[in-house]
């Protein structure tokens, strides 16, 4: 692997959640399967758009109490 290489961000938990959005790298099912044959500028937007759906969904979040 070149150490410019944008690493992939699966964490390992490969889970899609009802809106088709996976619940361990927050990346679309586009997003995954564009992932390999995406350039780096592309791969540093699809981390910034999981960035945004995960910041998204931990103000959402309950407490896992109040779930």
């Amino acid at each position: 692997m070149d150490d410019d290489e944008i690493e992939s961000p699966c964490v390992g938990v490969c889970q899609l959640d009802p809106q088709h959005v996976c619940v361990g790298c927050h990346r679309s099912m586009d997003e995954i399967s564009e992932w390999p044959y995406a350039t780096d500028p592309r791969k540093r937007e699809i981390l910034q758009l999981a960035q945004l759906r995960l910041a998204g969904l931990a103000s959402k979040r309950k407490p896992f109490w109040r779930r």
